[in-house]
């Protein structure tokens, strides 16, 4: 067995010392395709998440460490922690809730920010930490003036973004005061096979596939949709890249599409045009029409760049929900 980074084995003295990979949130979307593809190179994994369902749990319960719990749990986190001493650490746990009722903002501050900092400070007592990344959002941008850079003031319009950009800033300030080895990864809008329906492309498919109408905005709203399997290449990409600590970069197509245009794309694909019901919904109050993201670090410090194009990969998730429907039927 060769003796790389990439292979997740280092030889010690004749000594096999095994890299131990640990992620947050590991039987969501992201987390699972992330999962998928570290487990063909990397044989000690672990796995955070509040809930495990038995899905999950056949398929991956025999390959990898679960542990089951809340990361508001100070006690719990650090536990794992202790009993796991991660080398490498994905922290996709958190709270998706895009509502802006006054209980979100609570909530997903609690998540989002008390989370990871309970995780933060877990791993502050671990010797061998490589790194840890952490899944910010282009939402954290807001109402910032487009394309989303860097290093652009964030002005966010959500109570996601704006716990997120919390656990982001927290992140920056515990690897300057505690010298923690993490980077944030700001991704746009993930798309893919196998996921949930809340998010605006599998609910399209899902509802043209039962020949339902879809009713949506007018949709010149301005979005950028990244392949899950580009997302997932970033993160792995990231785990073998040095001198990155500190940073935030931005991964998404870095082209942006109306989402009008996603839906007649798909309805095209589907062949169920008459199905779709655009303009008979309002736009939300709090509406950005122009999400158009800068992804040119990324590509320069981190030398990634998006494979998929939009049509394949949408293909490929459209493919996929009609697989799943067939099979139930």
């Amino acid at each position: 067995m060769k003796n790389s980074v990439s292979e997740h084995i280092t030889k010690v003295k004749n000594k096999v010392i095994h890299i131990r990979i640990l992620i947050t949130g590991a039987s969501g979307f992201i987390g699972k395709h992330l999962l998928d593809k570290l487990l063909k190179t990397s044989d000690r994994i672990a796995c955070i998440d509040l809930i495990f369902n038995q899905a999950f749990i056949e398929k991956y319960g025999d390959k990898v460490q679960l542990f089951t719990g809340n990361i508001l749990d100070r006690s719990f986190v650090a536990k794992c922690i202790r009993d796991f001493l991660p080398d490498f650490v994905f922290h996709l746990a958190g709270s998706k809730n895009r509502t802006n009722s006054l209980s979100e903002f609570k909530s997903s501050n609690e998540i989002n920010y008390l989370g990871t900092l309970n995780l933060f400070e877990a791993l502050l007592k671990t010797k061998n930490l490589k790194l840890v990344t952490i899944l910010g959002t282009i939402d954290e941008y807001g109402y910032s003036v487009t394309p989303f850079k860097e290093d652009s003031h964030e002005l966010p319009n959500s109570a996601y973004g704006l716990s997120k950009l919390s656990a982001t800033k927290l992140a920056i300030i515990f690897y300057h005061q505690f010298n923690l080895p993490v980077v944030v990864l700001r991704p746009s809008i993930a798309y893919g096979p196998d996921q949930g329906e809340e998010m605006f492309i599998p609910a399209l498919i899902m509802t043209l596939l039962k020949h339902e109408p879809f009713k949506m905005t007018e949709g010149n709203q301005l979005r950028d949709f990244i392949y899950i399997d580009d997302l997932v290449d970033a993160l792995i990409k990231l785990k073998n890249c040095n001198g990155l600590n500190g940073s935030i970069l931005n991964i998404a197509s870095g082209n942006s599409v109306m989402i009008k245009d996603i839906a007649l794309k798909i309805a095209e694909i589907m062949d169920r045009r008459e199905k779709l019901k655009i303009g008979e919904v309002p736009y939300r109050s709090s509406e950005i029409m122009d999400y158009s993201v800068d992804i040119s670090k990324a590509s320069t410090l981190l030398k990634w760049h998006p494979k998929t194009k939009l049509k394949v990969g949408l293909e490929r998730t459209i493919a996929f929900y009609k697989k799943n429907l067939d099979n139930e039927a």
